[in-house]
């Protein structure tokens, strides 16, 4: 009886040891609903296929785990293993991927897909981040393009921005909202609705979407999509975690970020033909730019980018464009 329960006991042990060892931490900034939050659909879509493989998911969600350079610095010392993340937290390590955010580089998402399947941008920005412990696998985008959102009146050209302050995400974004002849301030995504509705900022430039599932519909009153950019964030994995993992394992890891990543394009897809409607009966103002008022724009914000990113870097991405484009 001794030696069954002592068996019993060790076996209860092994299991438990197994199972921690084999568990997979997700984090992100925004709430764990696959139907309202994109990166959420990422996170249910990759469990699902880890289902039944003995790796146990996770999810923390609304920042739990700490802000975004928190997570990063986590990844990068093999404490969270997938962390779904803003663009910009990997800059200072790895300022390749500041091309990623560029205003009008990229046409559209599936555009900014096929250059990274067919080029060796990703390998670029991976170098310097797996020296210290993180590997960039994916991009996830939050909504459709970006656009902008402001509770003052309808943009339809550029000189309408002139009056407006928006919210920038980081320098690199405020440095295009002025050349866009906006002004602009950096604000937390956490303290968005309080400054706007304060009066620090009048919006910001997000993917349509950003302001239903926020509930920012009730200030914000008007958007005009002008596409500046895909609604771009990045899947972030540690790479001493995954270097411990056995062949098997990293195959049934890579085909789960496969699958997180279809389920976020699926959820894009499904998205885009409802947003509008969504806009509609939430009272937003829906309107579109006079004709050439976009190319006004491109022309005004393309110094940004050889402001922004070292010169062989920014090569880089432009023979990558020119080989899907030509």
């Amino acid at each position: 009886m001794t030696k069954t329960l002592l068996a019993t006991g060790l076996g209860f042990l092994l299991a438990t040891t197994s199972l921690s060892a084999t568990e997979v931490k997700i984090a992100m900034n925004g709430v764990n609903d696959p139907e309202t939050n994109a990166e959420a659909a990422f996170a249910a879509g990759f469990a699902e296929a880890l289902e039944g493989t003995g790796f146990d998911v996770n999810i923390f969600p609304s920042d739990t785990l700490g802000s975004e350079r928190e997570r990063f610095d986590q990844v990068a010392q093999g404490l969270l293993e997938i962390n779904l993340a803003t663009v910009s937290t990997t800059y200072g390590m790895s300022p390749m991927v500041r091309g990623v955010a560029l205003p009008f580089m990229f046409e559209d998402g599936d555009e900014f897909d096929t250059v990274i399947a067919q080029s060796d941008l990703l390998d670029q920005m991976n170098e310097p981040l797996v020296r210290n412990g993180v590997r960039l696998v994916g991009f996830t985008y939050i909504g459709m393009p970006n656009g902008i959102h402001n509770r003052s009146h309808a943009v339809t050209k550029m000189e309408d921005l002139s009056s407006l302050r928006l919210r920038a995400l980081n320098a690199e974004q405020l440095a295009y909202i002025e050349a866009l002849g906006a002004s602009g301030t950096i604000v937390a995504w956490a303290e968005v609705a309080n400054a706007i509705q304060t009066g620090i900022a009048d919006g910001y430039i997000n993917p349509p979407n950003s302001a239903i599932r926020t509930g920012h519909t009730e200030f914000l009153r008007h958007f005009t999509q002008i596409a500046v950019t895909p609604s771009t964030r990045i899947v972030l994995m540690s790479e001493d975690w995954y270097d411990m993992l056995s062949d098997e394992e990293k195959s049934q890891i890579d085909a789960a970020i496969d699958a997180g990543v279809a389920a976020n394009r699926a959820w894009i897809e499904d998205w885009s033909s409802i947003v509008t409607e969504r806009h509609i009966d939430a009272g937003v103002t829906l309107s579109e730019l006079d004709d050439g008022e976009r190319e006004k724009m491109v022309e005004a914000t393309r110094p940004t980018w050889d402001d922004v990113m070292e010169a062989d870097h920014l090569q880089a991405y432009l023979d990558a464009l020119d080989l899907v484009r030509n």
